[in-house]
């Protein structure tokens, strides 16, 4: 009998000890005793200032400026989210903007084109019809000096007579298109950012070639990480494209063509 309570006994204080452990652990998750450290976030919080009431409204102020300076503003990269570049198989950090210097290279691509179409015509027309005639002069006489002049033969006229019919017709289609990849080299860096480019290429393919010079400025954050920038984006783009070969020279005109479309004598 004594060993039967014995086990009673035992069993009594396990389970008394098990509920207590059981009620603790409630207690302290639920009322704040022994708190459990929440999970780190998955996205950054947004740092707000100690007292944003003071804060607000006041634009320059130095509760502004520390809350700019924590919130990354100013060019200032913010923090990176920790948490997420470890859980995320496909987040990365941010890299760093390329400090871009004089000298160095910044490849353009260069994508343009153009169509110009025009269709004029002309006719003019002018006729002109001038007609003097003398209808009274003098003459010396001995007897009476000065008198009128006698016609024997008529009167002496002049008749000018001038017409001209002109008609015009011209037409100019043309198409162009460039599209190239071309190394530029930074010859400025403005204080604000913007870079000054230039650029000069040339190829020569047995009697053909071209030479292409480019020159015009940029943002130096349009710059993307591949170290390329479009030709759209390049401000004051200045572009020569000059053509070498028979090609070119069947094409051109002659000196004889061109002293007459400056004089244009017809």
């Amino acid at each position: 009998m004594s060993q039967r309570l014995h086990w009673v006994l035992l069993i009594a204080a396990l389970a008394a000890a098990y509920a207590t452990k059981s009620a603790h652990a409630q207690r302290n998750t639920l009322f704040g005793g022994g708190r459990i450290a929440p999970p780190a976030p998955t996205s950054q919080p947004a740092v707000r200032p100690a007292n944003p009431v003071a804060a607000r409204g006041l634009t320059g102020s130095p509760a502004i400026a520390r809350l700019r300076a924590a919130n990354g503003a100013g060019g200032q990269k913010p923090k990176p989210n920790e948490m997420l570049l470890v859980v995320s198989p496909i987040a990365v950090d941010a890299p760093e903007p390329e400090k871009i210097k004089v000298n160095d290279q910044v490849t353009i691509i260069v994508r343009e084109s153009k169509t110009a179409t025009s269709d004029s015509k002309l006719e003019s027309k002018r006729d002109w019809q001038h007609e003097w005639a003398l209808e009274e002069w003098i003459r010396l006489s001995g007897v009476v000096g000065l008198a009128p002049a006698q016609f024997q033969a008529g009167r002496p006229s002049v008749l000018f007579k001038y017409k001209n019919d002109w008609s015009g017709d011209g037409k100019y289609d043309r198409k162009d298109e460039l599209t190239t990849r071309i190394q530029a080299t930074v010859i400025d860096v403005k204080p604000n950012g913007v870079l000054t480019l230039e650029a000069t290429k040339g190829i020569q393919i047995d009697e053909e070639g071209y030479t292409i010079r480019l020159v015009g400025e940029c943002r130096s954050r349009d710059v993307t990480p591949q170290n390329t920038i479009l030709s759209t984006q390049v401000a004051g783009l200045s572009v020569d494209v000059k053509h070498t070969g028979a090609v070119k020279d069947a094409a051109e005109r002659g000196w004889l063509m061109k002293a007459l479309d400056f004089l244009k004598p017809f």
